[in-house]
């Protein structure tokens, strides 16, 4: 039930590391996204929900090895435990791959569901952070 997304992106690693962990470069594809790139750094995620409810989805950095690995634990306000995020990028030639993993839905009740909506949300955030590096 593990979540695995993957997208190539035409640009080197570097110029995608700084996608992520840059703020004001970030802001530009995940504007509602704070993250502190190096272990042990806080993230906030704050957004709306289908009900245009507010959420807020805490977390932080558990490793942070520039520029090939950023992982996090997070969970939403609310949520019985956190999951588990690696995002890993690979240089492809002239390109770089960006693996997503996102782990630990056995911890939730509603796991599988939130596996589902969270796989979606990653195909979006994924081709947001391609139209922002390649343009």
């Amino acid at each position: 039930m593990d979540v695995d997304e993957t997208a190539v992106v035409a640009a080197p690693i570097e110029r995608v590391w700084r996608a992520f962990a840059d703020h004001a470069d970030r802001a530009e594809w995940w504007d509602y996204l704070f993250l502190e790139p190096v272990a042990g750094g806080s993230l906030e995620e704050r957004w709306t929900d289908e009900h245009g409810d507010p959420v807020m989805t805490r977390g932080f950095v558990t490793r942070a090895v520039a520029p090939e690995v950023l992982a996090f634990t997070w969970f939403d306000d609310g949520q019985a435990a956190s999951t588990d995020v690696e995002i890993v990028l690979t240089t492809r030639g002239a390109d770089t791959e960006v693996r997503i993993r996102e782990t630990g839905w056995d911890r939730l009740p509603d796991g599988a569901a939130m596996a589902t909506d969270h796989r979606a949300g990653w195909r979006v955030h994924l081709a947001n952070l391609c139209r922002h590096v390649e343009s």
